[in-house]
């Protein structure tokens, strides 16, 4: 771990920090520390989610060691996400910190954590709830009894996503569904999907108190909606004649059931479900009467009304008003739980006695909750002084339900003859869901993704204070990246504009075509391609399919067209990776611009060499929500025009979105590809991080800039290279090695590298070296020496030896280090060496010399590699002992080292710098590993190696005697007071972080 001390608190991250990481965690905990609200943008790949994490769970670590001994409630951490694949990526980020050891939960649904087999075959959420609901009711369920009984123990699990609680569950037959409930009581940090928070009755339901909580919102670009989305509801008339007749069946059974009752017979039915139970429901026959008859003035009062004339919506307190007229009870315990309880009913019934389960019922529920909402206390949301709130932010919209002979035959029961209705309640803004929350005494809310720009309407949208904002730029150089904007088609006959009059000319249609299939040509491995909407795919794919551009297409690279299904969906991206994998064309995916694709998925290395936006994906400019969303923004700023302003920028984040999948980490490279003129005039509307890559190119300058672009990384083998990570950040950081290597680098160092200084040189240092020319080079020759860019430290070092030139070690972030340094970085990623883990790459260069040249003769002729099974397994386990052995950081080294002695197999040079790694790392104490890399040296220095490690071993014994006698001697002088003084100051190491961030184990 790396301690680094930010604002005096002690963060402890995995791996080296960027700079732009340490400016993330600072922003986060000045956020914590102040109690105030942030917003985060940082691009994909720049690690803000294990930055969030370390900085938030360090802050309430110290939190809580200062408030020991405080009677206050703890503070806990709420970390929400939009879906549960995203939490449980964040909770193995979790598990990769320092601070693994903290307690946490994961809350989900029953569709993920229900174990009970009835209830897990039922299709919707709503019936797993109330088969659920009346089994606990009759103790009918092993799993929740279990739970009942193992509570001391489940308190004590281990950290698990969902998915491990599951497994847990199965395995020790408990409910994890409630399971995880009972964690979060204790949890430092719970995590949980968006709705959750945003929607007060789940809060209700699931009784999550955010009081004096820090809430954090990760891949915050979709809370707008999500907010709108979870204040807004509808109903129909078809929906209430469905309560009115499960009503009057629910009466029926009652009285069927009192009937039988007081005659004393005795059912002669073999299911218990129509025998007598007078305890089934909790309701009192006049309850459901008095409920019924609710029912029917509510449909006969929506009948009466107007729908919506024009586009302009009615306030929001119609739909008040028109349940306050039924006489509607919005207590807790009224209306809505006796309208639920009679769900519950039906739907543990509902393959017995009754036909319908009884969903009309709960949906009436959810709309006067809605409209009506409760706090986790059962109190109302909505104050007196909030009224003219619900008038503004809420609006009502009336609409005639379209004939359909399905839906006229689910109304049996209805009372009115004219044709039914759809009452929509709309929130228009996400500021409301965000004020509710904040209303609870929250202590921080912090939102972060990579697409939040436009801040400032950002900040508008949610109406909330936010004082800390920080807007990150991307860690990748700039050959990682390829950006351009193609405003005209291939041969420049047509403009490249998606706007909907132009969507269907089947001339632009072929243009398009024909532009992408010559470019995906420049393009290895996967493509996504996004369009507007689903229904541009369909017409641009019949076009191309009639002409054959889509069979040329499909030969160029395989083409897979997003499925809305979601078994479908799953099975496209087996089919895409298995693609992706074994065929060198790469695939093709055509996506829809906000579906699936373009969020949680993590697209990269060759999975997605480039992202290819095809027009711009704008709301449906007719829909009604629309219309009234743009319309409200004007009511509140009607001098900037804030509803187009809004709607293009719902346009552009969803790109920003889109062209995230393109880079997913710091050493990842592609293309982002923008086939629309209209682009050329909207580059600010794009993501910050992007802007200084970006450039406008015909057909020509595209298909040259990608063709180099991709050639270059191919064999400047980009995957290896980064950018550099900070040695002494603006924020110090306490290790003493970073602060000596800062000041080792300050100085201007020159000495002439002998080859037995090599080894000690790179590993004690890590410094980057240039090419340094002596005094009797002349000017030119000095400019052309130093513009040399070596492949390794080695390379340069031997480069100077041969040329009798000096080395300087001023430039500390040369590239060469910089390889390096990232090289061993990525192996502090990894977990400890599996043989089924090692690179493939390396087991090549791993074989015998002889082996291994042939091998590179065959590459050169593109045959395949010559390497039987059993001598990959027998370089895999090698490969394992050489990383296990030899010391930290050294492992890279010996990988680049061996690949040039490969490659040039008679440099004796080259060949003296892997004998003294080796020989250094091994031969003391590995001297049978030694012995066996023997056989991957050349055979003209083999004898020449076995020697070396021989004479070393013999040079070494001797001393190695005297310093064991020595350490023994000194081992037995130590006294009992000696190791008094080293515990106690270990404990204050422990608590004292300031001084010293490295604990005791």
């Amino acid at each position: 771990m790396h301690p680094y001390l930010i604002d005096g608190l002690t963060v402890l991250f995995p791996f080296e920090a960027y700079q732009c990481q340490l400016d993330y965690m600072k922003a986060v905990l000045e956020c914590l520390i102040k109690g105030q609200n942030g917003i985060l943008e940082s691009p994909t790949g720049t690690g803000k989610t294990l930055s969030l994490l370390c900085a938030s769970l360090a802050w309430l670590e110290q939190y809580k060691i200062h408030n020991l001994d405080s009677n206050e409630a703890p503070i806990q951490i709420i970390y929400a996400s939009r879906t549960h694949s995203q939490l449980s990526q964040v909770v193995k980020e979790f598990k990769s910190t320092d601070y693994n050891r903290m307690k946490i939960t994961v809350l989900g649904s029953r569709d993920q954590l229900c174990i009970h087999p009835e209830v897990k075959s039922l299709e919707t959420s709503s019936d797993k709830i109330s088969v659920c609901r009346e089994k606990i009711h009759r103790k009918a369920c092993l799993f929740y009894r279990n739970f009942e009984i193992s509570k001391p123990d489940i308190v004590k699990l281990p950290s698990m996503d969902i998915e491990d609680l599951v497994k847990t569950g199965i395995q020790k037959k408990f409910c994890p569904y409630f399971a995880a409930r009972e964690l979060k009581e204790k949890a430092d940090i719970i995590f949980m999907p968006y709705n959750y928070l945003l929607d007060a009755k789940a809060r209700r339901i699931h009784k999550i108190n955010v009081r004096k909580s820090i809430v954090i919102f990760d891949e915050a670009h979709n809370i707008e909606q999500q907010c709108e989305d979870a204040a807004s509801v509808m109903i129909s008339s078809l929906d209430l004649a469905a309560c009115l007749d499960d009503t009057t069946k629910v009466m029926q059974w009652m009285i069927n059931s009192k009937s039988s009752e007081d005659s004393s017979t005795i059912s002669t039915d073999d299911n218990e479900e129509n025998n007598i139970n007078t305890n089934a429901l909790t309701i009192t026959q006049d309850q459901i009467s008095n409920l019924k008859l609710k029912i029917m003035k509510l449909e006969e009062l929506l009948d009466e009304m107007k729908t919506t004339k024009g586009n302009i919506p009615s306030p929001g307190d119609v739909a008040f008003k028109w349940l306050k007229n039924a006489e509607i009870d919005f207590t807790a315990q009224g209306d809505i739980q006796q309208l639920q309880d009679i769900n519950q009913f039906m739907t543990a019934r509902s393959g017995s006695i009754f036909r319908s389960n009884g969903q009309s019922l709960l949906k009436l529920a959810e709309f006067i909750e809605t409209v009506h909402p409760l706090d986790e206390n059962g109190q109302p949301c909505f104050t007196f002084d909030m009224d003219a709130q619900r008038k503004s932010v809420f609006k009502v919209y009336i609409e005639e339900e379209n004939n359909n002979n399905n839906n006229e035959q689910q109304r049996p029961s209805i009372i009115i003859s004219k044709r039914p209705k759809k009452l929509h309640y709309w929130c228009l803004s996400p500021g409301f869901s965000m004020r509710q929350l904040c209303m609870q005494n929250t202590r921080s809310i912090l939102l972060t993704s990579g697409t939040l720009s436009p801040i400032d309407s950002f900040k508008t949208q949610l109406a909330i204070p936010f004082d800390i904002v920080i807007q990150n730029d991307h860690i990748i150089e700039k050959n990682q990246l390829f950006a351009a904007i193609l405003p005209r088609a291939a041969g420049n006959k047509h403009i490249l504009t998606s706007v909907y009059k132009t969507r269907q000319n089947p001339e632009y249609q072929e243009a398009l075509g024909q532009t992408l299939h010559n470019v995906i040509k420049n393009i290895p491995g996967g493509v996504l391609v996004f369009f507007p909407c689903y229904k541009m795919i369909d017409e641009v794919v019949a076009t191309w399919k009639n002409n054959a551009t889509f069979e040329i297409m499909n030969q160029r690279k395989r083409v897979i067209i997003e499925q809305r299904n979601k078994t479908k969906f799953e099975n496209q991206m087996k089919e895409f990776n298995t693609i992706i994998e074994n065929d060198q064309r790469g695939a093709m995916l055509f996506a829809v611009a906000r579906g699936k694709l373009s969020e949680g998925i993590d697209f990269s290395d060759k999975t997605c060499r480039a992202v290819i936006i095809i027009g711009i994906p704008f709301a449906p400019h007719h829909d009604r929500r629309v219309i009234a969303k743009r319309h409200y923004l004007d009511e509140m700023n009607r001098r900037n025009k804030a509803g187009d302003i809004w709607y293009n920028q719902q346009a552009f984040r969803a790109i920003n979105q889109c062209v995230g999948r393109v880079i997913r980490h710091r050493r990842d490279y592609g293309a982002v590809l923008f086939f629309d003129q209209r682009f050329g005039d909207n580059i600010d509307k794009l993501s910050k991080w992007l802007h200084p890559y970006i450039h406008s190119v015909d057909f020509t300058g595209m298909m040259k800039g990608l063709k180099n672009f991709f050639a270059e990384s191919s064999s400047n083998s980009i995957d290896q290279q980064t950018t550099h990570p900070i040695q002494q950040a603006c924020f110090p950081s306490v290790t003493h090695s970073t602060t000596m290597m800062t000041n080792i680098t300050s100085k201007s160092i020159n000495h002439t590298v002998l080859s037995e200084d090599i080894l000690q040189t790179t590993l004690k240092q890590s410094i980057g070296y240039t090419v340094k020319s002596t005094e009797q080079i002349s000017s030119d020759n000095i400019r052309n020496e130093t513009n040399i860019v070596h492949k390794s430290l080695f390379d340069a070092i031997s480069s100077t030896q041969r040329n009798g030139n000096t080395i300087s070690m001023q430039n500390i972030e040369s590239d060469d280090k910089q390889r390096d340094f990232d090289a061993m970085l990525e192996l502090k990623r990894r977990e400890a060496a599996r043989t089924d883990s090692l690179p493939k790459k390396f087991l090549p260069m791993m074989g015998t010399f002889e082996e291994t040249s042939s091998i590179s003769n065959n590459n050169n002729n593109n045959s395949t590699l010559p390497l039987s099974t059993t001598k990959v397994s027998e370089y895999r386990e090698l490969l394992c002992r050489l990383k296990t052995a030899m010391p930290h950081g050294v492992y890279p080294r010996f990988t680049h080292m061996l690949q040039d002695h490969k490659t040039h197999k008679t440099d004796r040079t080259i060949f003296l710098k892997l004998q003294t790694l080796l020989v250094e790392s091994l031969a003391k104490d590995h001297h049978e590993l030694f012995m066996d890399m023997a056989r991957h040296i050349s055979s003209s220095f083999r004898q020449e190696y076995i020697q070396a490690g021989q004479n070393y071993c013999l040079s070494t014994s001797t001393i190695e005697i005297q310093q064991t006698n020595e350490n023994r001697i000194n081992n037995k002088r130590k006294d009992l007071s000696s190791n008094d003084v080293e515990t106690s100051q270990a404990k204050i190491v422990k608590t004292n972080h300031s001084n010293n961030p490295f604990r005791c184990t």
